[in-house]
Parts: structure tokens; sequence; C-alpha cells
């Protein structure tokens, strides 16, 4: 009794975890399979709710097998109809033993019932089923749907047609998993000699070996005679009396499903993505989003905003007439980088959307390789359905990304500053050119004096060289030099704003892809592991 509770809980267990299966991750199996494995676990509730106090055999057979004679032998009336047409069984008929069994038999939609009062068989109903090789569809068509929920499968095959291959091949090969309720009846043995009986038995084995049925007990039988129908009886007595009929039979059945569902799901547990797919990925989509090209325009546009700041007068006002590298690239103006701060402290350079030019065709091509490489390998080893879904989380988010990306360059923002050594060199640029143009005009009016012929005003002189003088070519050669060491300066902070900009692209590239295609991509493979997970409860 213990083991019979054991096993019922341990078929319930199996059962809610095909539910949850269903429930949660039915959309991640091929429709065909999901479908028979929702059949399967419907059939299996329904079947249960109708407890365990009734087992029902269905006899199973082709046409001219005899199955309605043995139905009538078994049951000891005569109940179905035999021998007056072919196929002589169109609808179900069963034959209830002991208690009531309505309930059962209106799930099982069996309208023709025969109610018997043979304690010896109590809690049997045996189930007489239509022909499966009937030449009418709803005939073959109901004896498919019965196979599927009885408790007990009887297979009733003749001497004539016991090796038929549709037999076989539609309907036995597929229940070889529930040999521990299958029985084959061989009837009208009353027509085969001693001999010829051993053999046909024999070779009806080896068929049902073939056909992966271990251990099934077959018996020489025949509806005429009587011959072997009380060996028949006492078999089903103690199927009926175990009561273990019900749960083997949805044991059987569970174990059906999760084979299908193991080799569907294949072996192979899918792994998270692999760093090495993901930095591929990365720099691919760091070439199309133009990272080194903003970063180049970065690095110029401080270059130039240095001139404005630090570079020789005279000359500044050539590179207010050329556009920034940022604005001809359709970036807008940088914050933080104007004349008028001063600070030494890191500020933020946050790039609006951008109007970059479109991505070339070799490094998109190149964002595709990456892709198609990330599917490889996270896929490697997955079942094909599997791996299409891989490919739908994919291909959709990688046709999005250069948009996300170029979005994720408009928004991302990068550490730049205004040198303190801009406003120095910047002050002493505007005294020296203060100075130039104050020399310039002293030598201009001292000129226009002596163009009048107006006496010299008394001028200051260093050494032999008047102060004008020294004004005038002193503040222009020493802005000029002055200028060259701002270039140079410039030119090195320019190279180290570049490298920190393509950094911090490539940071935010990296967030970009991370969102956009791996963390959908691991969600997933881990939603497929789940799966696995949930087909390894369903195994015995």
């Amino acid at each position: 009794m213990a083991s019979e509770r054991a096993s019922a809980d341990r078929l319930q267990t199996r059962l809610a975890a095909l539910v949850e299966l269903l429930d949660e991750d039915g959309d991640r199996l091929p429709e065909a399979l999901a479908d028979r494995v929702r059949t399967t676990a419907t059939n299996a509730q329904g079947r249960l709710g109708h407890g365990t106090s009734h087992t029902v055999v269905a006899l199973a057979g082709a046409t001219g097998s005899g199955k309605s004679s043995l139905f009538n032998a078994i049951s000891g009336h005569k109940l179905a109809e035999t021998g007056v047409r072919r196929p002589t069984t169109s609808v179900a008929r069963a034959a209830v033993f002991g208690p009531d069994a309505s309930s059962l038999l209106d799930w099982l939609q069996i309208p023709k019932r025969d109610q018997l009062d043979d304690e010896s068989l109590s809690g049997l109903v045996l189930v007489d089923l239509p022909d499966h090789d009937s030449t009418a569809t709803a005939h073959k068509d109901e004896a498919e749907r019965l196979v599927k929920v009885v408790d007990v499968l009887c297979w009733v095959v003749d001497p004539q047609k016991y090796a038929d291959a549709a037999l076989h091949d539609e309907f036995i090969q597929q229940y070889s998993g529930h040999g521990a309720v299958t029985l084959v009846l061989l009837n009208q043995a009353d027509r085969l000699s001693a001999d010829d009986r051993r053999k046909c038995l024999a070779h009806l084995n080896e068929l049902l070996q073939f056909d992966g049925l271990q251990g099934v007990r077959t018996m020489a039988v025949s509806a005429t005679t009587n011959e072997g129908i009380v060996d028949v009886r006492r078999e089903l007595q103690a199927r009926v009396a175990e009561r273990r009929a019900l749960v083997s039979r949805l044991d059987a059945d569970l174990d059906w499903v999760s084979g299908d569902l193991a080799s569907a799901c294949g072996e192979a547990n899918p792994a998270p993505v692999t760093a090495a797919a993901r930095d591929k990925l990365v720099r691919a989509a760091a070439t199309v989003a133009g990272v080194d090209v903003v970063a180049q325009a970065v690095a110029g546009t401080y270059r130039h905003r240095a001139t404005l700041a630090v570079g020789w007068p005279p000359t500044r006002w050539v590179k207010r007439l050329r556009a920034e590298p940022l604005r001809r690239i359709g970036i807008g103006k940088a914050a933080g980088m104007g004349a008028g701060s001063g600070s030494d402290s890191e500020e933020t350079l946050t790039i609006p959307r951008s109007s970059l030019p479109a991505p070339s065709t070799l490094s998109v091509s190149a964002l595709g390789t990456a892709g198609r490489d990330l599917v490889a390998d996270v896929s490697g080893q997955l079942p094909e359905h599997w791996e299409q879904r891989v490919r739908n989380v994919v291909d959709p988010t990688l046709a999005a990304l250069p948009d996300e990306l170029d979005q994720g360059i408009g928004s991302q923002p990068m550490p730049l500053h205004r040198p303190r050594w801009w406003t120095v060199l910047g002050t002493v640029q505007r005294l020296l050119a203060l100075a130039m143009v104050a020399g310039v005009v002293w030598l201009t009016v001292l000129f226009v004096l002596r163009w009048f012929q107006i006496p010299d005003p008394p001028t200051v002189k260093i050494g032999q060289v008047p102060l004008p003088t020294v004004l005038a070519i002193g503040g222009a050669a020493l802005g000029f030099v002055l200028a060259v060491i701002g270039r140079q300066l410039a030119a090195v902070g320019s190279r180290r704003r570049q490298e920190l900009a393509r950094d911090e692209l490539s940071e935010g590239i990296a967030e970009t892809v991370d969102l956009t295609v791996i963390e959908p991509l691991n969600a997933e493979l881990a939603l497929q592991r789940r799966v696995l997970e949930r087909v390894a409860k369903l195994n015995r």
C-alpha cells in the first residue's frame, strides 16, 4: 500500500511538473510536440479525476481479428454484435463490472455500456474499440482517441494478420514504452496446430521485441472454443486487484512525452554569452557607431578651441571662419569648453543625437558577421527550433542596433575640461597683444609727427631701442612664440581627450549592446535552461 501511495505521489509530482512546463514554457516547444504534451497532460488530469476504483481495459485490433467475439467471451455475455458485417464495431462499447462507472464512461465518451454483476472482475471496465484499420475515418479516429486514455491496452491479433505493418508501425510501436500495461492476445488459435501455434507465438514475440515492447505477455486464445479465456480473465483480475494499471499507464505516457521532450530540447545546457563573442560584437558596433570619427572630432574641436583661447591674436580670426570638427559631423556644441570657462575640474560633454554619415557597407557586414558568430557561439549544441528562437532574439535587435547606437552616441557624456593654462596663456596673449598694439600706435604717431615736421616728443628707450619699437616687435614675437607653445600643449591635450572620448564612447556602446542584444539573449538562454530543468523533473 505504501508503495502504491508513493507511486501515486510521484505521478502527481511529475504531472505537476508537466503542467508547469506547459503553462510557463509551452511556447518554447515545437508546436506539434507542445500539442501532444498538452493532450497528454489533459488526459492524465482527466483520468486521475475519476480515481482508481476502476481499471479500463481496451480490446484493440484490426477488422476480422475477433475483438467483439473476445469481448463477449471475456464478459460472459453476448453484448457486442459479431460476424454480421465488416467492420462490425463502429462505436466503442463498455462492459462495467461492479461499481457504477457512469462518470468515467461519460469522460471517455463511450455511450454504449452494460452493467454486469461479476464479483471476480469487480472494478473492470472492458471496452470493445472500433477497428483501427477501418475504412471509415470516424471509426479509426475513435479507436486512436481511446487508445490514448485507457489504462490497459489489449491488442487482439489473428494468425493471418498478426504481422500486419499498419498495426505494428502505426499503433504498437508508438506505445513501446507501455509494456507494463499491454497484453497481446492471439485469437483464433483453434485454427492452428500445436506446432504452428508455437511458431506463430514465437514470431509474434520477436515482432513485439522489434517494436520495443519487452516482457509483454502474449496469450493464445479462441473466442470460438473459449480456449485461454479463463487465463485472460485471471490476468485481468490480477491487474484490477493491483490497482496499479492507471498509475503505470500514466507513468508510461509521461515517460513517452518526457523522452520526446528530452530529444527536442537536446542534452546540451544553453550557456550564457561568452566574453569573446560579446567583445567581438561590441567592437563591430563601435565601428558602425563611428566611435573613432567622433573621438577624432573631439580632439580636433579641442585643438580648434585651444587656438581660439591661446593662439596668436593677429591670425586667430582665421580659425573663426572654419566650423569646429564636431559641428562638421553634425554634432552639437560641446558644453564646458566655451571661452568663458576657466575651471580645471572635469566637466561633461553631452553630445546630442548625431547626423554622422551612414555606416559603411563593410562595417555593417562586420556587425552582421559578429551577430552570426554570437548565435553560433551560444547555439552550437542546441536543437534547431531553439537555435531559431535564439536567431529570433538576435536578428531584430541587430537590425535596430545602429539606430540605438546613434542615440547612445548622442546621449553619452564624456569627461572634458577647459584647462587652467588656457586662461593663463590667454591672459598673457592679450597683454602681449595690447603691448604690440600700443607700440604700433606709438610708432604711427611718431611717424605722423615727423611727416608734418613736428618735433619729436621725448621717447623712452631701452638701451638704444625706442620703447614703442620694443613694445611692437616684442609683443608680436613673444605672442607668436607663446602661440607655438600653446599649439604643442594643445596637441598633447587633444590626444588625451581623443583617448578619453574613445574610451567613454566605447563604454557607452558596450552598455547599449548589453542592453539591446546580450541581456535579451541571456534571458532567452536562461529560459531554455529552465525548460531543461523542468524536463529533468519528469524523469522517473
